[in-house]
C-alpha cells in the first residue's frame, strides 16, 4: 500500500509550500518551535485530564468540569500541533514515506484522535451517567498511551 502513496508524497514535497519550507533556514526552525509548543500545550492538557481521571488532582471538581475547562487549551494545542506538523511533513514527505517510525506515528495518531473524540469524550462528557473508577483509570491509561505513542514515534522519526 505504501508504494502506491509514493507519487503523492513526492507531489506534496514538490509543492511551493513544501519546497519553500525545506529551502529556508528559518521557516523550518520557527515551524518546529511552534510545533513543539503545540505538543507541550496539548500533551499538558492530556496529562492533566488523565491525572483527574486517576483521582490525583482536583478531586473536588467533577471530571466533566475539568474536561470542559481544559477543552479550549486542548483544542488550541491540537490545532497548532496538527497545522505545524502538516507544514513540517510537507517539507520532507519522501523522508517520511520510507520511515517506519513515521508509519507507527501515523497509526498511533489516528487511533489517538479516534479515542480522544469518541471514547474519552463519552467518559468525560456531561450527563447524569457516572462511570466506575476503573472506567476512568482505563480511559486515562489508554489516552496517555496513545498520545505518548504519537510523541515517542514522532521523536523516533529523526533517528530512522
Amino acid at each position: 500500500m505504501w508504494e502506491r502513496l509514493y507519487p503523492y508524497y513526492l507531489w506534496i514535497e514538490n509543492t511551493y509550500i513544501g519546497h519553500g519550507i525545506r529551502e529556508s533556514k528559518w521557516i523550518f526552525a520557527f515551524t518546529e518551535v511552534f510545533h513543539l509548543f503545540g505538543i507541550t500545550l496539548f500533551l499538558g492538557t492530556v496529562v492533566f485530564l488523565a491525572l483527574r481521571l486517576l483521582g490525583f488532582v482536583l478531586q473536588q471538581k467533577t471530571v466533566t468540569e475539568v474536561a470542559r475547562a481544559l477543552m479550549p487549551w486542548s483544542l488550541s494545542g491540537l490545532i497548532l500541533t496538527v497545522s505545524t506538523g502538516t507544514l513540517l511533513f510537507m517539507s520532507e514527505t519522501t523522508k517520511c514515506w520510507g520511515n517506519i517510525a513515521f508509519r507507527y506515528k501515523t497509526l498511533f495518531f489516528f487511533m489517538a484522535i479516534l479515542f480522544h473524540f469518541t471514547g474519552l469524550r463519552i467518559v468525560t462528557g456531561t450527563g447524569a451517567r457516572k462511570f466506575s473508577p476503573w472506567t476512568y483509570r482505563i480511559s486515562a491509561f489508554v489516552s496517555m498511551s496513545l498520545w505518548f505513542g504519537v510523541a515517542v514515534f514522532g521523536r523516533a522519526v529523526f533517528f530512522f
